[in-house]
C-alpha cells in the first residue's frame, strides 16, 4: 500500500551487456524495448504443445499453471514455505474474518486452513506471514500502526493482535546472523524485535533509500513499500515494491537490492526492475509488490499482485513467476511480459480451479470466501440447512455490513433467494464499499433498485420472498426479480459499474465485490447464492 513519500525519481539509464534467456541485451537497448520485443514472444519453449489445454493438463511433467494463482482481489500476497508446505495470507482491508490463511503442497492449489482474525479490528493492509524457531506470525498493519499474531501451527489457534507500538506499513521480517530479529516497514525503515518477536527494541531507522527508476516512467509515485527479505549464500536480499499501487496501467513494480548485513548498507540490482508492466498492451497492469519462495529442490519463484487488463474492478489478483539467479548472485525474472500464458507447474501438479463462490448454506461454519464490511460481530451470519440467516443490522444498506466475495470474473451472473422477516430488508448487491454500491433490496410490500446516489427503480411486492439475479457483462449490470425463479422481470437494464474501483474512487484499495444485506429490524433468509462465470 501507499506510504506518504516524496518522489524521488532519477533520468534514465542503460543496461550493459547482459544475457536474457537466450538473447544479448545489447549494451545501449533499454530493458524495456526489450521486454516489449519479447512481449509477444510464443510460450512454446515454456510450454510445447500443452499452451491450450492446460486447465486438463494431466499430472506428471507436463502439468501446467496459469496466471492468477488467486483470482480476484487477493493483494499483498506473503508466502510461506515450511518444509514440503506452503502457507499464504493477503490484505483483508476491512473485511472479517480476517487475515485467512490458505496451505497448498504444490504452489498452484491452495486451501483455506485458518482465520487469523475471526472479527475486523480496522483496516488491514500487507502481512508478512513468517516461522522463527518452530512458531507462526503474522506481522500485519492495522489502521496506521504495526501488529503481530502467533500460533504454533498455521492451522491456528492464532493469539489475539499485539500492539508493536509502532507505526508503518507493510512489515517484512528478517534475522541477522547473531540470531536477532529485525522488522522492516515501508518507506526503508527498520527496527529490533525482541527475541520473541513480540514487542520492539528501540526505535525504527532508515537503512534503504530505494532504486531510482527512469523519470520518464508513468508512475503513481515513488511509493517505496512492501520490503520482503531473503537469506540466500552471503547476501541478504530485500525486494521492494515502488511506483504505486493505482494509476497508470505502468505504475507498479518490484525491485531488488543486496547486502552481506540485514542492516544494509543496500546494493540494488543492475537487473531492476525484477518486474514491472512496461506498457498498456500487456495483460497484467500494476504488477509489483511480492515474495519470493523456493521449492524444495531449489527452484525460485517470486509470487505478487497486479491487475487484469482493463479490470481494475476486479482488485489486485495473485500472480506467480519462476525467477532464476544469475552467476553473479543477481535475481531475473525471464518471463517478462508472457506471465499472462501457461507455463510448467512448480511440482508437476496440475492447476485446478478454485474454491467455488457458489454456496448451499448446508453447513457452518461460513465459508472462507465470504467477507463482512467492518463487521465486529460474526454471530450475526448464521449457516445451516441450506440457509445463511443474517441479523439485521442498521437502518440502511450502507449501514448494514454488507457480507461480499471477490468475484473473478470480467463478466458473471448472481442469483440467490431472498426472504426477510419483521422489518427488515434483504438485499443482493454490487459493491465498492458500501456507500458506493448499486444493490436491489426486498422490503416489505416493495422491492427497490438503488445505486450510489438515488433510488433507480420501485416496484410492488406483497410476497416475502423474491428471487434476485444480478448480471455483470464487463462492468455492466443488469438486475432482474423473479417471484419463482423461473419468470424473470428485469428492472435495471444497464448500470456502469466501471467506476467502481481505486483510480476512481480514490481511497481503500478495494474491488467490486458481491455483495448480501440485511438492515432494519428482524433477519433475512438467504438460499441457493450462485456464482457463474459468463
Amino acid at each position: 500500500m501507499h506510504a506518504q513519500m516524496k518522489n524521488s525519481n532519477t533520468n534514465g539509464k542503460t543496461i550493459g551487456m547482459v544475457k536474457f534467456g537466450g538473447g544479448d541485451l545489447r549494451s545501449g537497448l533499454k530493458r524495456r524495448a526489450w521486454l516489449k520485443l519479447t512481449a509477444g514472444a510464443s510460450a512454446a519453449m515454456l510450454t510445447g504443445s500443452w499452451c491450450e489445454a492446460w486447465e486438463q493438463a494431466p499430472q506428471g511433467s507436463h502439468a501446467m499453471f496459469r496466471n492468477p494463482l488467486f483470482a480476484g482481489d487477493y493483494a499483498d500476497p506473503t508466502i510461506l514455505r515450511a518444509g514440503d508446505d506452503f502457507y499464504m495470507t493477503h490484505t483483508s482491508y476491512s473485511y472479517a474474518p480476517g487475515l485467512v490463511v490458505w496451505h497448498s503442497r504444490d504452489l498452484v492449489n491452495w486451501t483455506p486452513i485458518s482465520r487469523a482474525l475471526n472479527e475486523t479490528h480496522g483496516e488491514i493492509w500487507a502481512p508478512e506471514l513468517i516461522e522463527h524457531g518452530g512458531r507462526y506470525h503474522i506481522y500485519f498493519p492495522m489502521d496506521g500502526a504495526l501488529y503481530v499474531v502467533h500460533a504454533e501451527h498455521p492451522r491456528g489457534p492464532w493469539s489475539a493482535p499485539i500492539d508493536l507500538r509502532i507505526g508503518g506499513i507493510d512489515p517484512g521480517h528478517v534475522v541477522g546472523p547473531d540470531g536477532k530479529r529485525y522488522l522492516y516497514s515501508a518507506g526503508g525503515k527498520v527496527v529490533e524485535l525482541s527475541a520473541d518477536g513480540l514487542s520492539t527494541v528501540g526505535q525504527p531507522k532508515k537503512v534503504y533509500d530505494g532504486w531510482a527508476f527512469p523519470q520518464e516512467w508513468k508512475t503513481e509515485g515513488f511509493w517505496l513499500e512492501s520490503p520482503k527479505l531473503t537469506k540466500r549464500g552471503e547476501y541478504y536480499y530485500l525486494i521492494c515494491a515502488e511506483g504505486g499501487t493505482s494509476g497508470p496501467p505502468t505504475s507498479h513494480m518490484a525491485v531488488v537490492a543486496r547486502s552481506q548485513s540485514p542492516l544494509g548498507p543496500w546494493e540494488n540490482s543492475p537487473h531492476n526492475p525484477l518486474i514491472h508492466t512496461y506498457s498498456a498492451d500487456e495483460d497484467w497492469w500494476s504488477v509489483g509488490h511480492g515474495t519470493l519462495v523456493s521449492t524444495p529442490d531449489d527452484r525460485w519463484y517470486f509470487v505478487y499482485h497486479g491487475y487484469r487488463k482493463g479490470f481494475q474492478t476486479l482488485g489486485r489478483h495473485t500472480l506467480m513467476e519462476p525467477v532464476e539467479w544469475t552467476s553473479d548472485g543477481w535475481l531475473r525474472a525471464p518471463l517478462g511480459a508472457r506471465r499472462a500464458e501457461p507455463m510448467p507447474a512448480p511440482m508437476g501438479i496440475a492447476q485446478r480451479p478454485m474454491i467455488k463462490l457458489s454456496d448451499d448454506f448446508k453447513a457452518p461454519p461460513l465459508k472462507a470466501t465470504w467477507g463482512a464490511w467492518k463487521e465486529p460481530d460474526m454471530s450475526r451470519y448464521q449457516v445451516g440447512d441450506g440457509a445463511l440467516t443474517v441479523r439485521a443490522k442498521g437502518a440502511t444498506y450502507a449501514e448494514s455490513s454488507p457480507l461480499t466475495i471477490r468475484a473473478r470474473d470480467e463478466s458473471y451472473e448472481l442469483q440467490i433467494v431472498a426472504k426477510i422477516a419483521g422489518e427488515s430488508g434483504a438485499a443482493l448487491g454490487l459493491e465498492y464499499n458500501p456507500e458506493v454500491a448499486v444493490y436491489v433490496e426486498l422490503k416489505k410490500g416493495q422491492l427497490n433498485i438503488n445505486g450510489p446516489a438515488e433510488k433507480l427503480a420501485t416496484r410492488a411486492w406483497a410476497a416475502e420472498t423474491a428471487w434476485f439475479k444480478l448480471i455483470n457483462r464487463r462492468n455492466r449490470v443488469e438486475i432482474l426479480v423473479s417471484e419463482d425463479g423461473q419468470k424473470w422481470q428485469s428492472l435495471l437494464a444497464d448500470f456502469d459499474a466501471s467506476g467502481f474501483n481505486q483510480n476512481d474512487q480514490h481511497g481503500g484499495f478495494q474491488a467490486a465485490r458481491p455483495a448480501l444485506a440485511a438492515y432494519g429490524r428482524g433477519s433475512a433468509r438467504f438460499t441457493d447464492f450462485r456464482y457463474d462465470r459468463l
